[in-house]
């Protein structure tokens, strides 16, 4: 009896320790989230995986029996328990499963990414071998950038291999490590025209290494719209001047289906004379918190009490209750709060004479080196990643700052 209801609590850790990280994982980059909230949730994780861990192998035994494609954390729990123990045939199961599922992937790499790179290097070196299956050396990459650990030659092999998710990956890799010593590799990728995720990911690196090809192709992937837009329009913003990039955001925002990605180009921007085009576009239901989220980022302003606003009345985002529906989708801007348009017209009013047209300010103060490093400390999750790309193309070369990393810092 004692030995099942120790079985018991060992599964009760590692369901637990999986479902916190399906949060986790959300919580990454979401804009409501900072380090010392990550770092809270990551201290719940790492207490359910002592939980597994203190059963030795009967822990790990549970915890792959519990691996479920459909459940990016079981991947992620196993993953953890077998790089720390070096133990490449526990290691066997979550690899297999991963070839299959791509959220089972994601699980895994969350996993490797965890534990400290001395425990996962013999787990990852046979997975960038160069006979290694290309979904290997995936993960092997991605285990390594997630370290910010080069991963050698096989991230050069991979750069030229036939496996276009390979390369995409690997050309992502080389901007998160700054191998300028890569940078024609990535540069003479910036002229096809087939892979929307091979072509933004060269041109995301190749921006990220001062490569000034990549703004035009940048831009076009903006301007097209699609899965990568907002990411490439807000990487331009930060490459161009000011005034011109004011001018071209004006442009893509007059058209409604370009909106939300001129909008993620304001807030990298940083410029107060959009401002006024922010408040407008919160008047939008589909726009308006994301509207918000810009304003703040701009002016520091924050949305809560009477800044703060409500729903509008019928408005819905995200998958409904009626059985006949069909999306699924989430709403993308479930977390961040809806603003009150007139009263931070109202708050903008009182403040505008501060703040410089024509200048670039992050969280309400000019945008410098010491606010850019304030907010990869202290800012919230999708701040954070802003600023520390804003940091690696200050520095061609720097490697960028993972604000998804694992928070182990003290109190």
């Amino acid at each position: 009896m004692g030995t099942t209801i120790i079985a018991e609590i060992v599964e009760e850790h590692a369901a637990e320790a999986a479902f916190l990280f399906s949060i986790r994982d959300a919580a990454a980059t979401a804009p409501h989230y900072d380090g010392a909230r990550l770092r809270d949730l990551d201290e719940r994780i790492e207490a359910h995986l002592d939980g597994v861990r203190v059963a030795a192998d009967e822990g790990l035994a549970i915890a792959a029996a519990a691996l479920d494609e459909d459940e990016p954390g079981t991947a992620f729990t196993l993953a953890v328990l077998a790089a720390e123990r070096g133990d490449a045939a526990a290691f066997a199961p979550v690899l297999a499963l991963a070839e299959a599922s791509r959220g089972a992937a994601r699980g895994l790499v969350a996993g490797l990414a965890w534990v400290p790179f001395a425990q996962v290097r013999s787990i990852v070196a046979p997975l960038l071998a160069q006979s290694a299956p290309g979904r290997h050396r995936r993960i092997g990459i991605a285990a390594c950038a997630a370290h910010r650990e080069h991963p050698g030659e096989a991230l050069t092999y991979a750069l030229f291999d036939e496996d276009a998710a390979l390369k995409s990956r690997a050309l992502r890799a080389v901007g998160e490590l700054g191998c300028l010593d890569l940078a024609d590799a990535v540069r003479a990728e910036l002229a096809i025209v087939e892979g929307d995720e091979r072509r933004f990911r060269a041109a995301w690196s190749a921006a990220l290494l001062g490569v000034e090809a990549a703004v035009p192709v940048l831009w076009s992937i903006a301007d097209a719209g699609g899965p990568f837009a907002e990411q490439a329009c807000a990487l331009v913003m930060r490459k161009l001047d000011v005034r011109e990039a004011r001018a071209r955001l004006e442009g893509l925002g007059a058209a409604a289906d370009h909106a939300r990605a001129a909008i993620a180009g304001a807030a990298a921007l940083g410029d107060p004379g959009l401002v006024p085009w922010l408040l407008a576009a919160m008047d939008t239901p589909a726009l308006a918190r994301v509207a918000g989220e810009a304003f703040a980022t701009i002016t520091g302003a924050t949305i809560e009490g009477a800044l703060a606003g409500r729903a509008p009345e019928g408005f819905r985002a995200g998958p409904s209750e009626d059985p006949a529906d069909t999306s699924v989708a989430m709403d993308p801007d479930g977390a961040i709060p809806w603003p009150a348009p007139a009263a931070l017209r109202a708050w903008w009013s009182a403040r505008e004479g501060g703040f410089r047209r024509g200048s670039r300010y992050l969280g309400g103060a000019p945008l410098t080196p010491s606010t850019l490093d304030d907010d990869v400390a202290r800012a919230h999750q999708r701040r954070r990643a802003g600023a520390a790309i804003e940091l690696s193309l200050r520095q061609p070369g720097r490697p960028l700052t993972e604000v998804r990393a694992r928070v182990t810092s003290s109190r």
